[in-house]
């Protein structure tokens, strides 16, 4: 039995955490961490009385917790993790690895001086049958060489406008890795473009269209709509020399009705990625029983941001932006 630490209990560390007690073999929650102790009283109940932290730091360092989920905001994603690396302990961290280079590159400096892979990132989307059904398509050869990536991405703004390097790198990043990871090739430029949230506002963001090319000279775009206003949506189309793929639509059903045709969409991210949550936490603590790390790693997280980071220097001044072409480690050999 795998005795796990959450780290965050909101929306997404709630998940997580119900997930990891209810509904995953060999896990066990045994501490829950939040500054909001009523909040996270309440997850360690549904869990079968976990104990509860305010001190994240606290929990990681308890000889009971063996292994650790971190879903507190962006900006401590790096500390904790490098916490955890400290201390030996296996981690899902969600995404960003960081929110900016030279904390992600901390993160993959000090996983390599290790020696060994302790971390995996929450880039969800692998776990998607909608996404593995595209991507065992495309490893066939079925629709032949990759030509083109296209990610439709919408959510639904909040009260705040949000700036576009937030929109890049807490949003558009998964858009990134899903690039990557389907195509199996690297990106090479990205020119982005987008639309303010509001006129007087330069550095809001509304629309963000990033165009991408590949190593292989395929080409990329992602459409991050990130006030919508109608629902949280997110569909890859993949064009091939033989022919091109989709991701199967949503999983409501399509409802005819008085001279009407429709189909309900995800209201968030946790409804549309519900299932996918589930089996992501479920192989990570299969992994840990069978000390064999799976999954989107430390390089995929640093790779993604290093590509986000170009994106962002693409906004500013106006122009494509190359991307570094980097030299995989051993350790991360796929």
């Amino acid at each position: 039995m795998v005795q796990i630490g959450v780290v965050g209990t909101g929306g997404m560390g709630g998940r997580h955490a119900r997930n990891l007690a209810n509904k995953t073999p060999g896990a066990k929650v045994v501490a829950v961490m939040d500054i909001d102790q009523e909040r996270a009283r309440i997850v360690a109940a549904e869990c079968g009385g976990a104990s509860v932290y305010t001190d994240a730091q606290a929990m990681i360092a308890d000889p009971a917790v063996q292994a650790v989920v971190i879903a507190a905001p962006d900006p401590f994603h790096a500390e904790l993790v490098l916490a955890c690396l400290a201390a030996g302990k296996p981690v899902l961290c969600e995404k960003p690895l960081a929110t900016n280079m030279a904390d992600a590159r901390k993160v993959l400096d000090a996983e390599l001086a290790g020696g060994r892979r302790l971390v995996q990132l929450g880039f969800m989307r692998e776990y998607d049958q909608a996404h593995q059904a595209l991507k065992e398509l495309l490893d066939r050869g079925d629709i032949g060489q990759p030509l083109m990536f296209h990610g439709l991405h919408t959510g639904e703004g909040g009260i705040e406008p949000r700036t576009v390097e937030d929109v890049i790198i807490n949003s558009a990043i998964h858009d990134i890795h899903s690039a990557r990871w389907l195509l199996n090739q690297e990106v090479n430029q990205v020119y982005t473009q987008w639309v303010k949230a509001e006129a007087t506002r330069p550095e809001t963001c509304r629309l963000l269209l990033v165009q991408m090319v590949f190593k292989d000279g395929a080409l990329g775009l992602i459409e991050m709509n990130a006030d919508s206003n109608y629902g949280y949506q997110v569909d890859v189309t993949l064009t091939g020399s033989q022919g091109s793929a989709r991701t199967a639509p949503a999983s409501a059903p399509t409802v005819k009705q008085a001279r009407k045709q429709f189909q309900t969409i995800d209201p968030d991210w946790l409804v549309r990625f519900d299932a996918a949550y589930i089996r992501e936490a479920q192989a990570w603590v299969q992994s840990l029983v069978e000390k064999q790390p799976t999954g989107p790693t430390v390089w995929d997280g640093y790779v993604a941001m290093v590509v986000a980071d170009a994106c962002i220097q693409s906004a500013k001044t106006g122009q494509p932006q190359a991307v570094p072409d980097l030299e995989r480690p051993a350790m991360y050999a796929r």
